[in-house]
């Protein structure tokens, strides 16, 4: 499994930390072959409140596992400098991303280490914000539905040339925060095999069956989700990570 999660302890806000979790798998191509997980993802709690990372290392890419894992890296460095310089609009947090994740790929080059990259951040200036370079899958399901930014193949969102080091352009979106909300980041070898009409049940599902369990118990039974997928001749990696917005604290 490659996987990363980092957690601070500098909360400044007076809502209690939202929750994520996740898990990543190596898929039975890579597996067969000998190879190792080129997902990637990570969670992260801040001044600037949470955030969860997952990206996808290109798999012709003789280094996407390096390019997937900076990638994640370099979203949480870019979330940190931006809020600290007082967080002016989202454009400025996604322009920094890019130009970050090549000075960690270094002396490694872009084509090599290309990667998709999707991410939310939980602000707590009271903002969701949710983008995404690449396929995949990027959803916030709220109390009035489905918010998609990056959604399965056959819902006619992905596209599957987009990735850090193409220079391409993010999809974003900025909702108000909301307690109860939850936002699902998945990696294609996830996202291709969902139908975008049974969404609102896989969300409550992982909602159900694993958003109360102890921390330390709830990513291996992801994981063992995910190494048991039950869509036949499944190939590819599989990383699926969920951030659940609480409830602010009453004065």
């Amino acid at each position: 499994m490659t996987s990363t999660s980092e957690r601070t302890e500098d909360h400044v806000s007076r809502r209690p930390p939202d929750d994520y979790f996740g898990a990543s798998t190596v898929g039975p191509r890579h597996r067969s072959e000998g190879k190792r997980n080129e997902d990637s993802w990570l969670g992260a709690r801040g001044a600037f409140g949470t955030l969860v990372v997952v990206s996808d290392g290109m798999g012709s890419r003789r280094e996407a596992r390096r390019g997937a894992q900076m990638a994640c890296r370099a979203v949480l460095k870019a979330v940190r400098a931006w809020h600290k310089a007082g967080a002016h609009g989202l454009d400025e947090l996604l322009v920094r991303i890019e130009p970050l994740w090549c000075s960690l790929i270094a002396p490694s080059i872009a084509r090599d280490c290309a990667a998709t990259c999707l991410f939310a951040l939980a602000h707590v200036h009271g903002q969701v914000h949710v983008a995404a370079i690449g396929d995949g899958l990027a959803l916030l399901r709220t109390q009035r539905g489905m918010e998609w930014v990056v959604g399965p193949r056959a819902s006619g969102f992905a596209n599957e040339t987009d990735a850090l080091g193409h220079s391409a352009s993010w999809a974003s979106r900025s909702f108000p925060r909301a307690g109860g909300d939850v936002v699902v980041l998945a990696t294609d070898g996830v996202a291709d095999d969902l139908l975008p009409e049974r969404m609102n049940g896989f969300v409550q599902w992982l909602m159900d069956d694993f958003a109360g369990m102890a921390p330390s118990n709830r990513w291996r039974a992801l994981q063992r989700e995910l190494k048991d997928w039950p869509t036949p001749h499944h190939t590819d990696d599989k990383t699926l990570v969920v951030l659940a917005q609480r409830e602010a604290v009453l004065a």
